[in-house]
């Protein structure tokens, strides 16, 4: 990777949770924050910033602790009088994790909202990642400046539409996308001129920009562990090499190096 500047401020928008790994027997910290900022703070990017909320519980210390540990600047992570985020997540025979209807409880993450002061804290991020599932990201694309990357990780379970309504104001879409759906994003890319791009699991990762498709082949493995984290990681590589070189290419092979390290272990970030 061409680390042009490893000084820009990055701030990761605002899914801080615990993962309960119930054949296991096991508790995690994760959300798609936390494990975006990680991976930016391990790629050398040392003014990496989280906000949002946790509750005044032991699993709340628990992400306090982890963020603590890489010297993540967490002063706008704020405890408040909600349970911390949690979210169940099972793992299959083949490493890949599956959830059950009731596998979320949104906690202080579905309550939180930004302060002005938080707000003015962004101005000057050179990066901002949310997951749209965000209460707070409607206000995000309107307050948003044109000096700032803004990437919104729209999941596996948000639809093309949902997407097409947010667009104009985001960079760059991921996703972890279906292959039939390859055609629609595609025309969705080309006509608003934006990049989008959706990992495949095991097939790899696509990048639509320019009415051009870019792809990636996955990096192998000695062996899965959990998939949990790896598109956070993706996204954190592939925003930052975007950032510096604009080269889509480049993006999704450091995205790729970064997707495989997270294959090893269970949870979205190493803690063992």
């Amino acid at each position: 990777m061409v680390e042009l500047n490893n000084k820009i401020k990055i701030t990761a928008l605002t899914s801080f949770c615990v993962d309960f790994f119930p054949e296991l027997d096991k508790i995690y910290v994760g959300g798609n924050s936390l494990n975006f900022a990680t991976q930016c703070k391990l790629l050398g990017y040392e003014n990496t910033l989280v906000i949002g909320a946790i509750g005044k519980d032991r699993f709340g210390k628990l992400i306090e602790n982890q963020l603590d540990k890489l010297n993540i600047n967490r002063s706008r992570l704020y405890q408040i009088n909600e349970p911390t985020a949690s979210n169940k997540i099972f793992i299959n025979e083949k490493g890949d994790r599956y959830f059950k209807d009731d596998s979320w409880n949104g906690g202080a993450f579905d309550k939180f909202r930004l302060s002005e002061s938080d707000w003015n804290s962004l101005i000057d991020s050179k990066i901002v990642a949310m997951p749209a599932g965000d209460p707070n990201l409607k206000e995000l694309l309107k307050r948003r400046n044109e000096n700032q990357l803004i990437v919104i990780d729209f999941l596996d379970y948000l639809g093309i539409d949902f997407i097409e309504v947010h667009i104009d104001n985001i960079d760059i879409v991921f996703l972890s996308g279906k292959e039939e759906l390859l055609n629609e994003l595609h025309e969705l890319s080309y006509q608003k001129r934006k990049l989008i791009v959706t990992t495949l699991g095991a097939k790899g990762s696509v990048a639509l920009f320019e009415n051009k498709r870019y792809y990636q082949k996955a990096i192998e493995v000695n062996e899965i562990v959990d998939t949990t984290g790896c598109g956070d990681s993706f996204q954190a590589a592939f925003s930052i090499e975007w950032l510096n070189t604009k080269d889509i290419e480049k993006s999704l092979k450091e995205g790729s190096i970064a997707a495989s390290k997270v294959l090893n272990f269970v949870g979205g970030v190493e803690q063992e």
